[in-house]
């Protein structure tokens, strides 16, 4: 990696880092009066406010409640330091999933893999999403004393927010992978003629005589088929390759470019064009961006969940 790129992942994970630092409670005097309970039911320091104790964590759980309700689950010093492990492999894993999307995204931009998912990407993204939802649920499992806490407490809500995020993110991740990734590689070998006859560069490459199709090269701004050419079978002709604009090639060549009068003019050649879109592609650039949305969105959640209730 440059030092650029280096920089991206240092922010990334600097991010992580202060949006997953423990956050702290405020007494407050409306609660207690409400509840008619003294701040140190709920707080351990005496003059209030700071850590809370297990019935203040229950009761923050419960949607600030009285009697708490559900809530909170307590747990011994063995399951806490389980739990500790398990948060620990969340946040790597949950490191390694967005800092790769930042990168990738900020850095080499969708365009890198719009002719196909590079495997080792897919892998790694697959894993880390795996990792993080199994081990988001132990950690939910370990905090949680029912499920209506999802929904009637202020944080449980959030954290439903942050579920549902992770759902769409990996039904778009597997949409990538499953439907949008191998239409791309599928694409990047048909050979389809550009329906105006003007090929661009990446429109000619796939017209490289291999896997049956058909062997066609540019010349003076010119497209030629030379797939029934006994020296082009295969798509190859001595060191060149067809699929390519052997313009400049042919002053060494020892034959001129009357040679290739034999060969079928197709379409013409326009170097500076850009191939247009598939609807495979729109698809791709479209999960990427969303993808790359929702991982702010999933930081603001933390963010709130942290600072904000």
């Amino acid at each position: 990696m440059n030092a650029k790129s280096i920089s991206i992942w240092f922010v990334a994970v600097a991010i992580a880092v202060v949006c997953g630092l423990p956050d702290t409670a405020a007494a407050t005097p409306e609660f207690s009066s409400r509840t008619e309970q003294g701040c140190l039911t709920c707080h351990r320091d005496e003059e209030g406010g700071g850590a809370l104790t297990t019935t203040g964590l229950r009761f923050a759980a419960a949607g600030y409640r009285w009697p708490p309700t559900g809530g909170y689950r307590v747990l011994g010093t063995l399951r806490r330091s389980v739990r500790f492990l398990v948060g620990l492999l969340h946040i790597v894993a949950a490191f390694l999933w967005f800092g790769t999307i930042l990168y990738v995204h900020l850095m080499l931009r969708p365009a890198y893999a719009s002719k196909g998912l590079p495997r080792g990407e897919v892998i790694l993204g697959l894993a880390t999403m795996a990792v993080v939802g199994v081990t988001g649920i132990l950690l939910t499992a370990s905090r949680i004393a029912g499920l209506e806490v999802l929904v009637d407490s202020p944080w449980g809500r959030v954290l439903s927010a942050k579920i549902a995020v992770y759902l769409v993110m990996v039904a778009s991740a597997a949409a990538a992978v499953f439907f949008v990734g191998p239409r791309l590689k599928r694409h990047r070998t048909e050979a389809v003629a550009p329906p105006d006859g003007i090929y661009d560069p990446a429109t000619l490459a796939a017209f490289d005589g291999s896997e049956g199709r058909p062997a066609r090269v540019a010349v003076q701004g010119t497209v030629y088929d030379v797939s029934a050419l006994p020296r082009w079978r295969g798509g190859a002709h001595i060191k060149h390759a067809a699929g390519n604009d052997l313009t400049d090639a042919l002053p060494r060549a020892p034959h001129d470019a009357k040679l290739l009068e034999r060969a079928q003019r197709v379409g013409t050649f326009d170097p500076t064009r850009r191939p247009r879109k598939t609807a495979v592609q729109k698809a791709f650039y479209v999960v990427a961006y969303l993808n790359l949305t929702l991982v702010f969105v999933v930081l603001f959640l933390i963010a709130y969940w942290r600072w904000g209730l």
